[in-house]
């Protein structure tokens, strides 16, 4: 049982070494991140401490100790601080005495408005607890009231697609919907090719991208944030098949001319 034990720490710390080396991962790695979007608190708080023992561990490099310590301060300051930022965008249904069914979007001061109303402070708040707050603050008013929410994130289609630009979406969104979302790709789209982007990092190149749309992978089990982006390169002007086609053609015409030439040489 110890060795066990020992053996599921070293490959934990192994999983969390990888994921803040900077080193590629596959899309099916992408959903044991230590930080998720939709993480708990005890899940952050977790996660945390062990980022705390990967610092302390002399096994690393001081580089990856680094990264870890960094990775520890990015989630205590985001359980302090919350999920939440100004222009965030919530979809919120309540059913009851009070009907909503609408999209809102997160004010200064870190307030949602909801209608007919109050406006809730969503300061200090993390998405996993988004609905658990709005359903507090309502129900002390609103009696029997149902209420389900939803937050939202911004992520980008861009390249060969019928309407590219930005998509609020939620997090169980899958890759071929933000596709197709976005128009679906163009005739002239390499859709094999496409990755995922993080400004000039690519989280997911093209083998990975492919995996994760046959699985039905969600934009949030991919750990995708606000920005990110799928690409959809153009295929290239000269694929093999239609370069292998130009050679054989020619293949074929210098034969050809070199078979003239002998018949003209009779005599």
């Amino acid at each position: 049982m110890t060795i066990d034990f020992r053996l599921r720490r070293v490959l934990r710390f192994a999983t969390l070494a990888l994921l803040i080396s900077g080193a590629p991962v596959g899309a099916q790695s992408a959903t044991v991140s230590p930080a998720s979007r939709m993480a708990t608190r005890a899940e952050l708080e977790s996660a945390a401490a062990e980022f705390d023992q990967l610092a302390a561990s002399t096994a690393y490099s001081e580089p990856i100790r680094g990264r870890a310590r960094g990775q520890a301060v990015t989630i205590r300051r985001r359980l302090t601080d919350g999920d939440f930022r100004v222009g965030d965008r919530i979809v919120l249904r309540i059913e009851g005495q009070l009907d909503v069914n609408d999209t809102m979007t997160v004010l200064d001061g870190l307030r949602v408005p909801v209608p007919r109303f109050r406006q809730v402070s969503l300061a200090g708040v993390l998405r996993s607890e988004l609905e658990l707050r709005l359903r507090t603050e309502l129900t002390d008013v609103v009696r029997n009231a149902t209420v389900t929410a939803r937050p939202l994130m911004r992520l980008a289609v861009l390249g060969s697609v019928t309407r590219p630009g930005y998509l609020s979406v939620p997090s169980e969104t899958t890759v071929d919907a933000l596709l197709m979302l976005a128009g679906g790709p163009l005739p002239v789209a390499a859709v094999n090719e496409m990755n995922l982007t993080r400004a000039d990092t690519v989280l997911f190149k093209a083998a990975a991208t492919r995996s994760a749309l046959t699985q039905g992978l969600t934009v949030g089990q991919l750990d995708l944030t606000d920005g990110d982006a799928l690409f959809v390169p153009l295929k290239e002007r000269w694929d093999r098949a239609a370069v292998l086609q130009m050679v054989g053609l020619a293949v074929t015409l210098l034969t050809t001319f070199a078979l003239l030439q002998q018949l003209r040489s009779l005599p």
